[in-house]
C-alpha cells in the first residue's frame, strides 16, 4: 500500500518537552503492549492507561492506534537503515570475510535485540502504507551495501545485494518460526556463511 491516509499519520509532532514526553511515552507503551501481546493487545485506550496520558491527549497527537503503529514502524526501519549504511561504509575496505559478517550482523541486530516487539512491527508493517522516508533510507541502504559488494570486487554487485537482503530476512524468518528461542549467535554465522558461499561461488557469464 501507498499514501497514508489520515488515520495512518501523527496529528502533529511535539515541539514542548512536556509534549515530547507525552509523545514518547505514548510510543513507548503501545511497543511494550505490542511486544506482550502482540497487534489485538494494541488499543488506543489501553496505550494511553498504560503511558499514564488521558484518552484526550492521546489523540491530540495519533488520531488512531494505526498512526501509533506507522510510527513505531517508521522508526524502526529507519534505525535498522542508518546501522546498515554505517557498517556497510565502514566496511567497505575490509576483506569480504570480514565485511560480510559485519553488514550480516548488522541486519539483524534489531531481530537480536527485540526478537517480539521486531516481529509485531513487521506484522503492522504488512497492513499499513509504505511510508516515504522509509523508502528512501532503505534504498540509501541497499546502496551502500552495494558499494561495499563493488569495491570488494563482487560480480553482479545490485543483483548480489538483493540476495543477499533476501537470504537474510529469509533465514531470520525461518529461526523465529521455528520453536523454541532462536540462538542469534549462531544464526549470525549461519547467515555469514551463507553469504560468503553465494558470494565467492563462480558467477555464471
Amino acid at each position: 500500500m501507498t499514501g497514508a491516509s489520515d488515520r495512518e499519520k501523527p496529528r502533529k509532532a511535539p515541539v514542548q518537552a512536556r509534549s515530547r514526553a507525552t509523545y514518547e511515552a505514548i510510543l513507548e507503551a503501545a511497543a511494550r503492549i505490542l511486544e506482550a501481546e502482540g497487534l489485538a493487545g494494541v488499543t488506543t485506550n489501553r496505550v494511553a492507561e498504560r503511558a499514564g496520558v488521558s484518552i484526550g491527549s492521546l489523540y491530540q497527537y495519533f488520531p488512531a492506534r494505526e498512526a501509533i503503529l506507522a510510527e513505531l514502524v517508521k522508526r524502526m526501519r529507519l534505525e535498522m537503515s542508518a546501522r546498515l549504511i554505517a557498517v556497510s561504509e565502514g566496511a567497505r575496505h575490509l576483506p569480504l570475510e570480514e565485511a560480510i559478517p559485519q553488514m550480516m550482523a548488522a541486519a539483524i541486530a534489531r531481530y537480536e535485540a527485540e526478537p517480539r516487539l521486531t516481529a509485531a512491527l513487521e506484522e503492522a508493517e504488512a497492513r499499513l502504507p509504505r511510508d516515504a522516508e522509509v523508502l528512501t533510507e532503505r534504498r540509501r541502504a541497499r546502496d551502500a551495501m552495494i558499494a561495499c559488494l563493488t569495491a570488494r570486487g563482487v560480480a553482479a554487485p545490485k543483483e548480489a545485494a538483493d540476495d543477499l537482503i533476501a537470504m537474510t530476512r529469509g533465514m531470520v524468518r525461518g529461526a523465529q518460526a521455528a520453536r523454541g528461542a532462536v540462538d542469534y549467535a549462531r544464526l549470525r554465522a549461519r547467515i555469514a556463511r551463507a553469504a560468503l558461499g553465494y558470494l565467492t561461488y563462480p558467477h555464471p557469464d
